[in-house]
């Protein structure tokens, strides 16, 4: 019996011309450079444009920038499936990642049910134009060796099966911590 590798893709979001939020695109970069054969997507698309990119793959990872200013910048946030929600009220993007990813399911389309978030908090998203914060850009490597980490944790051997996602999700958190400063990955 052979055990299937999952297709996994990595969708980066962002806008190039506002500052940090052109993480996605540096992260993008980052990744087809480190792993040319990965398939991952840049994007400053929303809502229901998202819905192609969602579908035919079995684990979607998400690059996005986030701002909460209650963490420093440059801090990488990992949210497992299982800690996924619709926010409560309407998207700021009117339709988000979310809905669209409950209507791909709604009309039994090939969305994947097993979706980690890679946010990273942001310093500065309204500057056109502006450079990246020195944090925020430092994440991008950080990004990349979680998303290495986790294609090599799901990779099936010959002598063991595929791990499940929550741990090699664990498994790929602690490798990479282990590397950084203290608090600068937080499993939310």
């Amino acid at each position: 019996m052979s055990v299937m590798t999952p297709l996994i893709r990595v969708l980066c979001l962002g806008n190039e011309l506002l500052a940090d939020d052109a993480l996605g695109l540096v992260a993008a970069e980052e990744l087809r450079r480190r792993f040319p054969h990965l398939d991952v997507i840049f994007t400053t698309d929303s809502g229901f444009h998202l819905l192609d990119y969602l579908s035919d793959c079995t684990l979607l990872v998400v690059v996005d920038s986030i701002q909460t200013g209650q963490i420093p910048g440059g801090t990488l946030l990992v949210f497992p499936n299982a800690d996924m929600q619709s926010p409560s009220g309407p998207s700021p993007h009117y339709v988000g990642l979310f809905e669209t990813l409950q209507l791909g399911r709604k009309l039994v389309l090939p969305v994947p049910e097993e979706v980690i978030i890679l946010a990273v908090e942001a310093v500065d998203c309204l500057t056109l134009g502006g450079e990246m914060h020195p944090a925020v850009k430092s994440a991008v490597g950080l990004v990349a060796e979680l998303v290495g980490e986790i294609i090599q944790c799901m990779k099936p051997t010959a002598t063991e099966q595929a791990v499940a996602l929550a741990d090699c999700l664990q498994r790929a958190f602690e490798t990479v911590s282990a590397r950084y400063a203290p608090g600068r990955l937080v499993l939310a």
